[in-house]
């Protein structure tokens, strides 16, 4: 609009003013010829000028917050939208609520206005790790992996996430060893699974019928539902449960009972007890993974690089392959592969036969025991901070004044303002707003 138009004139025109001179003496020029006479601007001080538009977008994300709360008690929750970018059109220096309106508009279905938005975040705060961290990710959901890896190489020159750009993980702990593929002999423990691999095998093939499928779930349909996501469509990945997080062993069907596999979990129970253990509290697994011919598992990268992965080979035809980062391995049987699945990874089937691994999560060699628990809760900090990021609108002291006032004077509301702050349950959310209750998520 022509308003918008003047108002991105006035601000490059404010800041040239200001270059060189103090703050309180910098004045606006003229601006009556940008919009052909219909609007004039003279000497108003660059401070007076971003303090009014300041007051202004708390005023608007305040209303936001209002409709957002209403929203949210109806069960929709992407309300408040339009207040919200009318606020940072406004004042465009808080990145917080710029990744705000890009989660929102993400949740409209508008990607491009979103991708503006966090790139208006990191334009904001550049050594802000969180909406590089977005950006990334929607790029990546959208397949354009090239792009997301430049995006990560913006956050590293910056100095705000990660260490490559293949590697980009959601959680990210700096630090620790990072590449790609690793080398069996960094693992003692690998020669004495390598040593089990054809016991281990013959115990499941007793087990399992692998060509009806039978005892095997698909991967994502009874747990860790985000795997499911990266299966191509017309693909087949199955998966037998050994150890994992309370529920998830024993919890499928007879096959995966405690009393099945009874020489393979002992071999691991004796040989990686924290492995078991990291299974057993939900941060890892141990499973038997089944891949199906014509199966392509689409690039992706892992929550956390805390962790890596074997993969000891059971059924290994010709045919099936795995990338991570830029390089290409394949499957030998009863042989070890390490690798690290934080690094952008994919497998493709192109072989006629199933191809059958023991996966084996544990924790990353650079950590001592000691750093295990400690790490874990860091990354779960990290994923509430940005699960919390995406779905409560922040609040500035200024906007929370403002809520504050509001509340306590209903009768001074705009209409739509008031009726949204109506109602036990929503009084009780605008409460929790103003006192920055977490509860509001």
């Amino acid at each position: 609009s022509s308003t918008a138009l003047w108002r991105f004139g006035l601000a490059f025109r404010c800041f040239d003013s200001c270059l060189g001179m103090p703050v309180a003496t910098a004045t606006v020029p003229d601006a009556a010829g940008m919009v052909a006479g219909t609007m004039q601007v003279t000497d108003l001080p660059c401070a007076e000028l971003h303090r009014r538009h300041a007051n202004r977008a708390d005023e608007l994300w305040a209303d936001g917050v209002l409709e957002f709360l209403e929203g949210r008690q109806r069960g929709l929750l992407a309300r408040g939208l339009e207040a919200f970018e009318a606020s940072v059109t406004e004042d465009a220096s808080d990145a917080e609520r710029l990744g705000f309106v890009g989660t929102l508009r993400m949740m409209h279905g508008r990607m491009a206005q979103a991708s503006e938005s966090f790139e208006a975040a990191i334009a904001a705060a550049p050594k802000e790790r969180h909406a590089y961290l977005e950006l990334m990710l929607l790029l990546e959901g959208q397949g354009r992996h090239e792009e997301a890896r430049s995006v990560a190489s913006r956050a590293i020159a910056a100095g705000a996430n990660w260490a490559d750009p293949w590697q980009r993980p959601p959680v990210f702990s700096p630090g620790l060893r990072s590449k790609p593929f690793w080398d069996r002999s960094e693992f003692p423990w690998a020669d004495d699974l390598e040593a089990a691999a054809s016991g281990i095998k013959a115990e499941l093939l007793e087990l399992l019928d692998l060509g009806a499928r039978g005892g095997w779930s698909k991967v994502g349909e009874a747990r860790a539902a985000q795997d499911g996501n990266i299966i191509a469509p017309g693909g087949e990945w199955r998966e037998l449960v050994v150890f994992g997080a309370q529920g998830d062993d024993g919890a499928h069907d007879a096959a995966n009972s405690q009393d099945s596999l009874p020489r393979t979990r002992a071999l691991l129970e004796e040989l990686l007890p924290n492995a078991v253990a990291m299974a057993k509290i939900g941060a890892g697994e141990i499973i038997f993974s089944a891949l199906y011919p014509g199966t392509r598992l689409v690039p992706h990268c892992a929550s956390s690089n805390n962790r890596l992965t074997c993969h000891l080979g059971l059924l290994c035809p010709s045919g099936p392959r795995i990338r991570v980062g830029e390089d290409w391995a394949s499957w030998e049987e009863g042989k070890c592969m390490f690798f690290d699945d934080s690094f952008e990874h994919e497998v493709l089937h192109e072989g006629d036969a199933v191809r059958v691994v023991l996966l084996i999560r544990f924790w990353h060699p650079d950590l001592p025991p000691e750093r295990y628990m400690p790490n874990l809760h860091e990354g779960m900090e990290q994923f509430n901070d940005m699960q919390r990021r995406r779905s409560v609108p922040p609040l500035s002291p200024s906007v929370s004044d403002l809520l504050a006032a509001r509340r306590a004077a209903p009768a001074a509301m705009a209409p739509a303002a008031r009726h949204a702050a109506g109602g036990v349950e929503l009084q009780e959310a605008l409460d929790a707003a103003v006192a920055g209750d977490d509860d509001l998520e």
